[in-house]
């Protein structure tokens, strides 16, 4: 068969393929970063390359495009670290600290004809105490012991040596990962185990979005076979690497000096993450390969860390409630309270917990990504250039933009809003409908200008070519729809774990948004597309990356990875493919 090379700018990356596979296929095998929502489908857009050498097209979809030639392709630049959801993850945690990883620095006995024992035996002579040394340590021990003149530090996790270090380093400073991977988003925190205080934090997209931005078309791809299976999880481990490259710069130590790791998300990303085979979680009965807590030495997962680092992948619940929503109750302490709360992890899958005194309710719906901006047609992740907020005054649309320039897209937190307003000021009926130019003579000038069909898709102007200085940005009737089904499934979530336990939304002493969106959502958006219940906006609170801030407690206590473990064994899961009313909720919440 003959092969072809593929040069991915602006990074001068290569790759040779064989003739005939997709540029998407191509980029894959490059390692190389690019948006791929719709899981190669061809209708999300948002996969265009430029052909720069090596045939005549121009900007092309790289799901759509057969690699039967030698090629340069640029890839658009897109911000890869994501200050904002990194901004809410920078926080110190209120707990005891007990990592569970110990420094000590000790005297070895040198070598003698007197006492002829091994480096080995008299290490652990000199550390007093029982414990095992792990492969890696007994490879490096005779160069470091001699090197250092027998003068060692000694780290340990539980009863594993994991490391020894030349010199006195006991009073030095011991360093921790917290990861939570979404389905859309990877947030590192570099933590200092003595202290507990949060050293830096970094976010960055999760590159498995190529073969989709849902979890179910990962599962999909992963199930072709083994080679795609090790694929998605290298991606993940490239992001991981790059951020603790990047905190460890930051943090002025080397990424071999992170002891410990902690990480927290969905159960899909736990699989792909592990390289477990996800394929029986996506059809009923969704069943995962395991949902304890789950302890993995760094090196065998290819991370860049202390290579013995224990790394700690919290419990999952079920097959469609994770890690990550265990972090969640972790980080406000949902299992401990006296009062009745409801807590929304809104993103591509919509977590939902209903804490009641000794009780946990827990489901999932299937929101898809487009809180994320991804499926829209001028969605875009918030980041700089996307459309934040939206307001219609009387004579005017405004908005507000990420980073203070031209507007490229718009993001969840722009879209919940802009459609919140469209229904409000009656550009959007009822039953979500946009209405059609010809039946808006009730509207303003300044809105019905903005109102436009192309075929039977009407769209409704949020930014003007003047205003971008380049294309509109504009959401479609399909758009809209893609909202309501996912506020749909959410709200109708909601609804069944009520019922469940028995109260009504007045009875809700407070609702916690979790997660990037749910901290820069208006509540009067959310409240005005039906999102949450109809309850006081002084009733709902943000609580920032709360399954990060899960992570981050499970990495510097003991305590707090047996409650997780706690967490998931109690927690009353609801299915709601099973329930009756879950679909009949969901019919009933899709207006507005």
């Amino acid at each position: 068969m003959n092969k072809h090379t593929v040069t991915f700018l602006p990074d001068k990356v290569k790759v040779t393929v064989d003739a005939g596979v997709t540029l998407m296929t191509a980029a894959a095998e490059a390692g190389v970063e690019f948006e791929g929502p719709c899981g190669g489908r061809g209708v999300c857009g948002k996969c265009r390359m430029r052909i720069r050498e090596g045939a005549d097209q121009d900007w092309v979809l790289a799901c759509q495009t057969e690699v039967n030639a030698d090629l340069v392709v640029e890839i658009p630049q897109q911000e890869i670290y994501l200050s904002r959801k990194t901004a809410l993850t920078q926080q110190d945690m209120d707990v005891e600290i007990d990592p569970g990883i110990t420094r000590r620095t000790i005297q070895v006995q040198p070598p003698s004809i007197e006492h002829q024992v091994s480096d080995a035996t008299r290490l652990l002579e000199a550390l007093g105490e029982p414990a095992n040394l792990k492969l890696g340590v007994l490879r490096a021990l005779p160069g470091v012991l001699r090197e250092a003149r027998h003068l060692v530090t000694v780290v340990m996790h539980e009863k594993d040596v994991i490391a020894v270090e030349p010199g006195e380093h006991e009073r030095e400073p011991l360093y921790g990962l917290a990861v939570d991977i979404g389905t859309t988003t990877v947030v590192g925190t570099l933590v200092n185990l003595t202290t507990g205080k949060n050293v830096a934090a970094a976010s960055a997209g999760n590159t498995q979005n190529i073969f989709g931005a849902d979890v179910i078309s990962r599962i999909q791809h992963a199930a072709k076979g083994p080679k795609e299976l090790e694929q998605l999880r290298r991606r993940v481990v490239q992001v991981i690497n790059r951020l603790g490259e990047k905190l460890a710069h930051a943090a002025g130590i080397r990424t071999s000096s992170v002891y410990q790791a902690a990480v927290v998300c969905n159960t899909t990303m736990h699989h792909l993450f592990l390289g477990l085979d996800p394929r029986h979680l996506a059809p009923a009965p969704f069943t995962p390969v395991v949902t304890d807590l789950v302890t993995v030495e760094a090196g065998e997962l290819g991370l860049n860390l202390c290579p013995h680092a224990p790394v700690h992948l919290l419990p999952n619940v079920a097959g469609y409630v994770g890690a990550d929503t265990v972090g969640v109750i972790l980080s406000t302490k949902l299992y401990d309270v006296d009062r009745r709360i409801l807590a929304v992890d809104i993103g591509t899958n919509g977590e939902i917990v209903l804490a009641l005194p000794g009780r946990m309710l827990t489901c999932s719906t299937a929101a898809g990504p487009a809180f994320e901006g991804a499926q829209i047609k001028c969605g875009m992740r918030a980041q700089a250039g996307a459309i934040e907020k939206v307001r219609i005054d009387e004579d005017q649309v405004t908005y507000e933009v990420i980073g203070d320039e031209p507007a490229k897209g718009i993001c969840g937190s722009g879209l919940m809003d802009a459609i919140s307003e469209m229904h409000r000021v009656g550009v959007i009926e009822a039953n979500g409908r946009i209405v059609p130019p010809e039946k808006a003579d009730h509207l303003p000038e300044f809105l019905r200008k903005r109102i436009h069909d192309r075929g039977a898709n009407a769209y409704f102007v949020i930014a003007t070519p003047e205003e971008t200085g380049g294309p509109e940005v504009y959401l479609s009737q399909k758009d809209v729809r893609e909202l309501q089904l996912a506020k749909g499934a959410i709200r109708a979530g909601i609804e069944v774990l009520l019922q469940k336990a028995g109260i009504s939304s007045a009875e809700l002493d407070e609702i916690l948004l979790a997660g990037a969106f749910g901290s820069y959502i208006d509540k009067r958006s959310a409240l005005g597309i039906g999102l949450l219940p109809a309850v006081d906006p002084g009733k709902i609170r943000a609580v920032g990356n709360a399954a990060g801030a899960g992570a981050m407690l499970a990495l510097l206590s003991r305590r707090i990875r047996r409650e997780a473990a706690s967490i998931a064994r109690t927690c009353e899961h609801m299915e709601l493919s099973t329930v009756p009313e879950f679909q009949e909720a969901f019919i009933k919440h899709l207006n507005f």
